[in-house]
């Protein structure tokens, strides 16, 4: 039976491995959290309090995204320990990338980001309605029809 001697180079490209997946993490994180923020703006600008039930739901997203995350990564390390093995038995080059997190946490964070967007837009929406509901409450004042008049009778 072989030993496998794994090099210090080979122990610094899992510790960059090990690196890179943390940060994915992490910015996945940062994007929800971004998506967050964005919704509590939102319910803020139109007057809303905060609801515990909005939070639960960024919460459970997060556990959702999360345990997708922990799924790619266990098959990013099954892939990268079966290109370990095939550089230091049989001589292969093979790169090492967490492509699987990689794409999942790349994917994940386009979501928070149309999300995002998507808040902004529903504000301008709301923000459109309440103006046009404003000028329809106008339209029917007496005393707004009585300047109307007034000024075309100055005409």
């Amino acid at each position: 039976m072989e030993t496998l001697n794994f090099s210090p180079e080979t122990a610094t490209r899992v510790t960059w491995l090990a690196i890179t997946v943390c940060i994915e993490y992490l910015l996945v994180l940062l994007a929800i959290g971004g998506d967050m923020v964005s919704g509590i703006r939102k319910a803020r600008s139109r007057g809303e309090c905060t609801r515990s039930s909005a939070l639960r739901r960024t919460v459970d997203k997060a556990a959702t995204y999360y345990n997708l995350l922990v799924v790619l990564t266990v098959v990013d390390a099954m892939q990268i320990t079966a290109v370990l093995l095939l550089r230091n038995i049989e001589g292969y080059d093979l790169p090492t990338i967490p492509l699987f997190t990689l794409v999942g946490s790349v994917g994940m964070a386009c979501i928070e980001v149309k999300s995002i967007f998507e808040n902004a837009n529903k504000k301008r929406q709301n923000d459109v309605a309440e103006i046009i509901n404003a000028i329809e409450k106008l339209s029917h004042s007496e005393s707004v029809k009585e300047i109307i008049n007034k000024i075309i009778e100055k005409q």
